[in-house]
This record gives C-alpha cells, structure tokens and sequence, in this order.
C-alpha cells in the first residue's frame, strides 16, 4: 500500500520527540515519564525490553535505564500519575510481567530518592518487562539531583546485602566487594578470547567459599558469539579476600559454540 505523503511531516515530528525523549549516555537511556495527574497515592508504571541484566531507576518524574550485561536495555514507556518524591510514605514495588526475576534493588528513602529496580533475565532474547512501583505521600526534602545511582558493578550477578556481596553464610572474615566482580571479569577475558566479541552473561550469585587463604567461586554461565552460536560454562576462581586473582577456568558444559573444554 502506498504511503500517504501528508503523514510524512507527521512522522518525522513523532521520531524527533522519541529522539529528545530517550537520551543515550555511557551508562544507559534516561526517559521523562508521562505524568497522567490526579491526587491521592502514587504510581509510576514502567515497561522495558531486556535481554540481560538491567537496573531500572526512577526518580521524580524521569527513568534512567542501565543495561549491566548483555544487550543494550530498551525503554518502552514510563508513566506516572505523579511524580516520585524524594522520600515517599509506604514505598512498594511488584513486577507484573516478564519471564525473568525483577527485585526491589534499593528503596527511595533510602537512595537519594532514587528507586531501582534490578530485572535479571537470563534466558536468550529480548523479553518485554513490566513493573508498578506505589507510594502514599511523602516529601521532597533535600538538595538537586547530580547523578543517577551506579553501583560500578557490571556482569556479576545478583548482589546481596542491598547492592554489596558478603561473605556466604558459615563463611568468618570481610572479603573485597571485587572478589566475585574480579572473577567473573577473569572469566569473561578467558571466553573472550576464545570467543572473539561473545556476549558473557552469569548465573545469579556463585557459591563462595573460603579454602586456606583463598576464597573459592563457583558457578555458571552463558555465552552467545557474533555469529549466533551459544554455549553455556561452569566457571571457578581461587581470589585473595582482597579481590585479587590467584587463577580461573571455565568448562563448556552444553551449546553449539563448538569449542573444546578448557
């Protein structure tokens, strides 16, 4: 069917407002939510599309997406009927929709005023993502926002504790917050390199152990090279409890990247 020329001047209007709408930087896309009014308690609805790990945050009335591992996260749409106050009364979360795990990262009154939400989907493919976080009243008491809410973490699984590893239960002594990141960021180099450009991703939080002066990981993964083939690993790493490297290997365990165990 041919295209109406008159919709033409319409449709380069829409692609610019979605350009000043979503804007890229290095550590993901910002969005301004669509505030639909109306008194009472508060809702922001967000909707996302990821194929990876990807902290979705929210504060006032704009949305900051950070894709973590995997592909880059899409914004689909952010709507609010008021905006997010720095402190909200009552704050909840619930995920309505996606195939994956999504959680309550860090409450608001807690961070800044900053909502995040961590969606962690490790199966292949963009999966859309829908979640409503709630409130009931609150203030706004507080300076300017400067800068999103960044844990420098990037590949490593779930975080526990709100945002920082601990040591695993039975386990006695204060290890580096880099021990399980340093790992995996091994591992991740070693596949690489045998996978020249694959997509790393990691299972969730590895089993962690101390052994001797070491400190012992476990755990799983999956990786997707350039040209479509995918191949899933157990991986492990002797760590100095300073976050240091001692050595790490990883096996293929299943897919059809075709390499031979290392």
């Amino acid at each position: 069917m041919a295209r109406n020329p008159a919709t033409r001047p319409t449709l380069y209007l829409s692609v610019a407002a979605a350009a000043l709408l979503l804007a890229v930087s290095a550590w993901g896309q910002t969005i301004n939510a669509q505030l639909t009014g109306g008194g009472g308690s508060g809702k922001c609805t967000f909707e996302v599309r990821v194929d990876g790990i990807a902290d979705v945050q929210i504060r006032g009335r704009q949305g900051f997406l950070q894709t973590k591992t995997g592909m880059r996260a899409q914004w689909v749409r952010l709507r609010c009927n008021q905006p997010l106050p720095r402190t909200p009364f009552q704050f909840r979360f619930r995920g309505i929709d996606g195939r994956g795990r999504q959680f309550l990262l860090r409450d608001p009154a807690q961070n800044n005023g900053v909502a995040v939400i961590r969606i962690e989907d490790q199966r292949n493919g963009f999966e859309g993502y829908t979640g409503d976080i709630t409130w009931n009243g609150g203030n706004d008491v507080g300076g300017t926002w400067n800068q999103w809410w960044n844990d420098d973490w990037n590949g490593g699984g779930s975080w526990s504790n709100g945002g920082r590893p601990t040591a695993a239960p039975g386990n006695q002594g204060s290890w580096s917050n880099n021990v399980v990141p340093n790992c995996q960021s091994a591992v991740r180099r070693s596949i690489q390199s045998q996978v020249g450009g694959a997509s790393v991703n990691f299972n969730g939080w590895p089993n962690t152990a101390r052994a001797g002066s070491f400190v012992m990981v476990d755990g799983n993964g999956s990786a997707r090279a350039n040209n479509g083939r995918q191949g899933s690993f157990s991986y492990r790493c002797n760590m100095h409890p300073n976050g240091n490297v001692a050595d790490s290997t990883f096996n293929w365990t299943g897919g059809n990247l075709g390499m031979q165990p290392r």
